[in-house]
């Protein structure tokens, strides 16, 4: 076991405690140049044309994802968290991009999804891995990293209306911060014998990708 994860092992629940563990990767994700550009109202169309075929992409992978842990669901109750979370994705946040590219003033660039496929390849791979344990575990990494970035902008920055604030409004609301809270539930409800080396790889590589996705609608 790692120093870090030594000194943090025995937390009030194990999601704080990665939360913990992994705040200073967190930190960085939080003041990706994506995240500031979209708070202070300066990100390009380019760039966010670039985001929107992104993270399509991604919300087509996390919706994979959620199947995957409703088919290894421990219980009813992640079941149902799960197939709420794959309705979620196939069709409110669907819709977003539809309606959102069709307002865009310029399209994405060709290559855009393939320059941020990082994210999906981790997710995928930690997925292989681990099963239900590590998409639990990377999602709540993912999801946890949008809340807070979203509420912040949402409450102290000048995010440009339109589809840009639709987005952050989407991931700062109350059911967006439940589906976080769900999460943060089932990775307490993880097994104990899952070493802490395995939660903090997935969650810290998580963010990680984060960021090596979102700097790609600048490349």
């Amino acid at each position: 076991m790692s120093e870090r994860a030594e000194e943090t092992a025995r937390p009030a629940s194990r999601s704080a405690w990665l939360l913990d563990a992994c705040a200073a990767t967190m930190e960085r994700a939080l003041g990706m140049r994506f995240a500031e550009e979209v708070t202070a109202g300066t990100i390009g169309d380019a760039a966010y044309a670039d985001y929107l075929a992104i993270e399509e992409s991604f919300v087509e992978t996390a919706a994979r994802l959620h199947g995957l842990a409703v088919w290894d669901a421990p219980d009813r109750t992640a079941l149902e968290r799960n197939a709420r979370a794959v309705h979620a994705l196939t069709t409110e946040q669907a819709d977003y991009f539809r309606t959102a590219r069709a307002a865009w003033p310029v399209p994405a660039r060709p290559d855009a999804a393939g320059r941020a496929a990082v994210l999906s390849e981790f997710a995928l791979a930690a997925a292989r891995e681990g099963g239900y344990r590590a998409v639990m575990t990377v999602l709540f990494a993912a999801e946890s990293l949008y809340s807070t970035w979203c509420t912040r902008a949402d409450e102290r920055g000048d995010v440009p209306a339109g589809p840009i604030a639709d987005w952050v409004s989407l991931h700062a609301g109350a059911e967006f911060r439940a589906g976080v809270t769900a999460l943060a539930a089932q990775v307490d409800a993880l097994p104990a014998d899952i070493p802490d080396e395995h939660l903090i790889r997935w969650f810290s590589g998580m963010l990680e990708a984060e960021i090596a996705f979102h700097d790609a609608v600048y490349r």
